[in-house]
């Protein structure tokens, strides 16, 4: 062979692989074409909704299409991760989740119409948000522990709200009773923001409930703090204490925090996820949005899609363990 057919051979060679290379893992100069969906399972007003908002704000700047929040509320957020599940794996239909809803309901669902870890790709952790224990303005508890004596005095008449049945702040509130010995109403509402409204008008006696969720109403003062369940105290409430402080640390190997991020449909393309996700991760970088997740009670992460995956296949058999103890059944 000549050294001239020797190098049109490789060169082809070349151009094979370079082909191949584009079609494994490529760009996608084509994507997005029209507007995305971004779906939440819940009402808006409670932090997955805020954090979604975010997104569907200054995305578009970057990624060249509009990214339309389509609020699904309903059954602790499984109606909305149904509809998901089944859309077709393009990047078109995405959904932001919290990380106690989505992965508790593998647990407390007999039965659900998707697997919360073989259907969905992740496509990037966010945030960290921190829960707190909160009171109407006007209850007598002004610490933890006048609240633990309360619902020891009143056994079955102290009512706790959540975001829905099987939700982390419905979990978090099974695990202070079991931690405390005692017995309390739980009352289940169609997400965070119904939740809260309820306990400013002194509906429940107190509630679990995210900084981002419980945040407006602290400033509002209708509602006030007794603990965060972070391990440290938050810039956002910085006379609060942490459950530890306020003396009732959670059990060893339990994190009552809260994460959010975004997943998508599985077979979702890797350059269509890997697209998203530097979208996602330029927005939430913004120092405006920083500014703003601070003061909410969010610790930005931005973690990588196979992070996000990692984690939600983690927390699903960390949950499963803890439902199984509480007896927590949602039907």
């Amino acid at each position: 062979m000549t050294r001239k057919a020797v190098v049109a051979v490789l060169l082809a060679g070349v151009g094979i692989a370079a082909q191949h290379a584009h079609a494994q893992g490529g760009s996608v100069p084509k994507y997005p074409e029209r507007p995305i969906r971004l779906v939440v399972g819940f009402p808006p007003g409670g932090a997955t909704d805020i954090l979604a908002r975010i997104l569907s704000l200054y995305m578009p700047e970057g990624i060249g299409q509009p990214v339309v929040v389509d609020n699904r509320g309903g059954a602790t957020g499984t109606i909305a991760a149904a509809i998901v599940a089944k859309a077709p794996p393009d990047g078109y239909t995405i959904m932001m989740v919290p990380s106690g809803p989505f992965t508790i309901s593998a647990s407390t669902y007999s039965k659900l119409p998707y697997d919360a870890v073989r259907d969905f790709t992740g496509v990037s952790l966010l945030v960290w948000v921190t829960n707190v224990i909160v009171v109407p303005q006007a209850s007598p508890a002004k610490t933890l522990q006048d609240l633990i004596r309360m619902a020891k005095e009143k056994p079955g008449q102290v009512a706790f709200s959540s975001a829905g049945p099987g939700s982390l702040h419905h979990l978090s509130g099974e695990v202070m009773k079991r931690l405390t010995g005692t017995d309390m109403i739980h009352v289940p509402f169609k997400g965070a923001g119904p939740a809260m409204v309820a306990l400013a008008g002194g509906e429940v006696t107190f509630g679990f409930t995210s900084m981002p969720s419980a945040m407006p109403l602290i400033s509002a003062k209708r509602i006030r703090p007794l603990a965060v369940t972070s391990m440290r105290r938050m810039p956002a409430l910085p006379d609060t204490p942490t459950m530890t402080e306020a003396g009732l640390p959670p059990p060893p190997g339990l994190d009552i925090r809260e994460w959010y991020g975004v997943i998508v449909p599985a077979k979702t393309p890797a350059p269509i996820v890997n697209k998203l996700n530097a979208e996602m991760v330029k927005v939430f970088k913004r120092p405006d949005v920083q500014t703003r997740l601070t003061e909410m009670g969010a610790e930005y992460v931005g973690s990588s899609p196979q992070a996000l995956s990692k984690q939600l296949a983690n927390d699903v058999r960390t949950w499963a363990k803890w439902v199984k103890d509480a007896g927590v059944r949602v039907e």
